[in-house]
Order: structure tokens, then sequence, then C-alpha cells
């Protein structure tokens, strides 16, 4: 007993160094404050496991190993009797947890306390059953399809991590498309037919897949997507994770090299961006197709504009504009950007001031009460999920029919954005700061010298060297 007391003692001075405090029995309530500050405890040169008791449920308890990792357990008698003080205890791993604000960690998936807390109130009900929590946990993960496990990962797991917004939707859009089969697209229907065999590897028991049947489904997806399928490959690599998590798998089965893996090129490096006086062909031809039909085309077409007009910012940045972003008095437009998370605040001149001119006595026409109402360029479909215009494709390819250029797709406006502003002022840092880049590496991708750029230069080189030689 006194020994007990030692080492309660001891593990809460050590506590106390971390800035945890216990109570009387040492124990404390486990959340995601406590989980970051625990370490494992130091003696030598080497380190000791530490296990924290939670003063909100017996039995539950915050591991931390030698190696630093850090995961919630649950201690329990078999037989749940107090009858039988010599039955010896049982320890469930409940699941890891992950501090994502390191860059070791950031892409991983965890099991937050409120998870693993409830988790073990439910073994508690089994206990109370005298019925062996462990041991239908196990039944319950045998033969568990890759198909089931992959749908408890996007609805139970994705919705809670760490992941950027876009990336959540990525996930479930492939998801969609690839594992359930649910795209409408005639595209992905023929898909599912010709690739029967592979799609089908989806409702097989987890365990029992093959690196082969990775490699079928993966060269499945790539006949419609080679960018797509090295995506879905990830994703798998990121269930096999949480199946490990849970205990469906031992270990990972989905090895893939980079000779398994598609070769990708950016679009950015395939293709040229539109030159200035393409661009200026692109805004003439989107002004005429207003004139054709003003109540379809105004909103989408301004919105394509306002893309190659304000700094370049990102398509998804202009769709959901809202007006209360917009000072009017001092002509300055504040973003979000989602991606760097970082607000910018951006000078709009004359031509973009034309265009809220415009969408302001649009926006009269709506009935204030609408919730399009706070949107710069709203839906025209009252009934459709998104308040604001989200796919301006069709209209983008109207005008690229109408003004006879090649087809790129809405992005490569940033692209041109971007060059032609580099061209006119030949300084990088200029469309760094304007473009709201975080590296000159990144504004390097969008910034590509025009053909006849390259061509000038090229004869200014020869001429130069020639001079020098004739010198010479």
């Amino acid at each position: 007993m006194i020994d007990q007391e030692k080492q309660t003692n001891t593990k809460a001075a050590f506590l106390k160094k971390l800035g945890i405090e216990t109570d009387l029995e040492g124990r404390i309530e486990i959340n995601q404050t406590i989980m970051k500050k625990l370490k494992p405890v130091p003696i030598g040169n080497q380190y000791k496991p530490l296990v924290i008791s939670d003063s909100k449920l017996m039995g539950f308890r915050a591991r931390v190993n030698p190696g630093g990792s850090k995961s919630f357990i649950y201690r329990y008698r078999p037989k749940g009797s107090d009858e039988n003080k010599a039955l010896e205890k049982q320890v469930i791993t409940i699941g890891n947890w992950y501090d994502n604000s390191d860059p070791k960690h950031r892409d991983k998936l965890g099991m937050t306390p409120t998870v693993a807390r409830q988790l073990a109130k439910e073994m508690i009900i089994k206990i109370a059953k005298k019925e062996d929590p462990y041991s239908i946990v196990k039944a319950k993960r045998k033969g568990r399809s890759l198909l089931s496990v992959y749908t408890d990962w996007i609805t139970k797991r994705v919705p809670s991590a760490n992941f950027k917004a876009n990336s959540k939707k990525n996930y479930a859009s492939r998801y969609n498309v690839y594992v359930k089969q649910n795209s409408k697209m005639e595209k992905h229907k023929r898909l599912y037919r010709q690739e029967f065999n592979a799609f089908k590897l989806f409702k097989v028991e987890f365990k029992n897949l093959t690196k082969d049947d990775y490699i079928s489904i993966h060269n499945a997806v790539s006949k419609c997507s080679k960018y797509q399928a090295n995506r879905l490959v990830e994703d798998i690599r990121l269930v096999e994770q949480y199946a490990i998590e849970i205990g469906v798998l031992d270990k990972r089965l989905c090895i893939f090299g980079k000779k398994e893996m598609n070769k990708e090129t950016d679009r950015l490096d395939r293709e040229d961006p539109y030159t200035r006086f393409e661009m200026k062909r692109y805004r003439l031809a989107a002004l005429k197709l207003i004139g054709v039909d003003r109540a379809v085309y105004l909103v989408s077409c301004l919105m394509l504009l306002s893309c190659g007009l304000l700094g370049g910012r990102s398509k998804s940045m202009i769709f959901g504009l809202r007006w209360d972003q917009i000072d009017l008095k001092n002509n300055t437009i504040r973003f979000l950007d989602t991606k760097n998370d970082d607000t910018i605040i951006l000078d709009y001149d004359y031509r973009f001031k034309a265009i809220l001119r415009i969408m302001g006595n649009h926006r009269k026409s709506i009935n204030h009460k609408d919730k399009r109402y706070q949107y710069v360029f709203p839906s025209r479909d009252r009934t459709f999920k998104s308040k604001f215009l989200m796919d301006p494709r069709k209209t983008h390819q109207s005008i690229i029919q109408l003004s006879k250029l090649s087809y790129k797709c809405i992005h490569f406006l940033r692209h041109s954005w971007a060059t032609t502003l580099y061209e006119a002022t030949h300084d990088v840092l200029a469309v760094k700061e304007m473009g709201s880049w975080k590296s000159l590496e990144a504004v390097q991708k969008y910034t590509q010298v025009s053909r006849e750029q390259r061509k000038k230069r090229l004869v200014v080189q020869r001429n130069y060297m020639n001079n020098k030689s004739h010198v010479a």
C-alpha cells in the first residue's frame, strides 16, 4: 500500500511538471489539451510508459508508450463481477491519438477522447451483461470488407479529422464515384460495366486483399482518370491506417511504390496560358454572350471575367464572394484564403467596379429575404442546394467557342493573369504578393513566358552573342 501511494505521488509530481494537476486519487479528466501535454516518463537515458486514469469514467485511461505514441485503453474484469476479485484484469486498446499540429502526424486520423470514452461506456454495458467486450469486438470485426471499413472511415472519421474542407469533399467524391459506384455520368457508368471484376473487390474481406487486387482497382480507375486513380490509392492507405487502429487489420496491405503509380504531369506544364491578346478576345466574347441572352449568361459571364480581374484569385474564392466582403468606399475586398488560412485584403480597379455596379442592379431584382441575396454571384435556381453559382463551365465553353480560342479549364484564367503580370513587370515578387502565393516556387508554376516573349528573348540573345563574337 505504501509503495502504491509512493508511486501515485511520483506520477503526480511528474504530471505537475507537465502542467497537469490531478485529483487526490491521481485522476484527471482526459481531453485533447491533456493528451497534447502527456509524455513518457524519463529514467536515465531511457523512457517508461505513462498511464493516467480518467476522472469521469472508471477504467478508461490514456497511455503514452516509451516511443511517444499515445492511445486510449479500457481496463476491466472479464466477467464483470465484483465477487471474484482474483480474476485478472484485461486491457483493450480502444484507439490511437495523434497530435495533428505535428507535421509528422498531420495526415493521420486519430481518435478523440470523447469518442474513445463513448466506446468505453459501450463496453461497460457489455460487461454488465457478463459478456466479454473484447471477444464481441473481435467477432464484429471479423470478415469486414474494404467497402464496410471505407464507409465507416468516410462517415465516422473523416468528418471529425483535421483535414481541410476541400480535402474532405474530395474524399467523399471519390468514395461516391469509385467505391459506391453512384455516379450518373455516362463515362463512369461505362467504367462500372467494363471493370466489374475490379470494382467488386471492394466487397471482398479486407484482410484477404492482395497487392495484385489493389493494382487491379488502380488500373481500372486509371482508364477513366490517371490522377483520380493515384488519389484513390492514397485514400485506401488512410483507410488501412484506420483499419489497423480499430483492429480489422494487423498490418498494411496496399504497398504501392512509384512504379505502380501513374506518372503525373501538372496541367500547367502541359499547356501555355492565354496571352494578353487572347484574354482580350475572351473578355469581348463574354460581353457579346451577355448581349445574346442576358438572363442566362449575365451572372456566369461576369463571374468568369472577375476571375481574370481580381489579382488572380482562385475560382472558389470568386464563386462564393459575398457582399459583406466588399468595401465599396475603399474599393477593397476581404478574402479568406482557405488553402493558406490567411485573410487577404485586395484592391480592385474600375473594371471590377463596373461589374459590381451591374450585379448590384441585378441584386435588386432578387427578393431580399432570399438567402441568395448575400452573394455577389447568386444561383438562378432557388431550389438549388447552393445559393451561389458554382459551375459556370458551360458558359466558359461557350465563351471559348465564340472567341475561337483553344480550350483551357477555368483555372487557366488565374494562370494567364499571373503570366501577363510577370511579362509586364518582370517582377516575380510583385506577382507573388498580388497573387498571395506563399513561396516563389508556387509562383513559378503559374508564371510562364509566352511563345512570343520566348522568341523575342532568343533574338536578343542571338544578336548579343553575334555582336560579342564579332568584337572578339
